[in-house]
């Protein structure tokens, strides 16, 4: 999403460098890889990610980055596992800057919601704290923004299925707007 700003990740940094959650996946085709639009591949491709690691994604604009085995599991190949650090992080695609918030179809896929991933131990701390409850309305308001909508909705491949634990936030009414054409190709 070139040309639009970085989302500061709420969660800090030392967390996220002692977590064994973000960027590992136990199936090599895992839904949740992160997803990349357009301008993201060309940005990852320029610091380094080699072009055939991604996949075209069912919106036709987007792709998903193909995992790579890690031990008993897969990893994004953007994430480094000795140091727990992510090697375009400067870059990162949307999909990831926004975790542990994901983008998703509510269980009866009626419209897009955002929530947050329980998987996460940060996100499950700190969801009823009064700094995680304003940084749910600064990114609500970030994913509802004009530029933003748009975007998501030429890129639809980055609203994920409904998860269990992911905790339903709230609805985003613009975005669900916008995508009410392909709900059918989300379900």
């Amino acid at each position: 999403m070139r040309g639009q700003r970085q989302l500061q990740q709420i969660v800090p940094s030392e967390v996220c460098f002692s977590c064994d959650v973000c960027c590992r996946f136990l199936e090599p085709d895992s839904f949740l890889a992160p997803i990349f639009t357009e301008a993201e591949v060309k940005t990852a491709v320029e610091h380094g990610i080699a072009p055939d690691l991604f996949r075209p994604t069912a919106d036709g604009k987007s792709a998903q980055i193909t995992l790579k085995p890690h031990r008993d599991m897969y990893i994004c190949p953007c994430f480094d596992p000795r140091t727990n650090e992510c090697t375009i992080y400067p870059v990162r695609p949307l999909d990831c800057q926004i975790y542990p918030f994901a983008l998703m179809v509510n269980e009866d896929q009626t419209q897009i919601v955002l929530g947050v991933d329980m998987l996460c131990p940060y996100g499950e701390a700190q969801i009823q704290t009064e700094p995680f409850q304003r940084y749910i309305d600064h990114i609500a308001n970030y994913l509802e923004s004009e530029p933003v909508v748009e975007t998501i909705a030429a890129n639809w491949s980055l609203i994920g299925p409904y998860q269990e634990t992911v905790v339903v936030l709230r609805p985003l009414e613009k975005l669900s707007r916008a995508l009410a054409h392909c709900r059918l190709k989300l379900a």
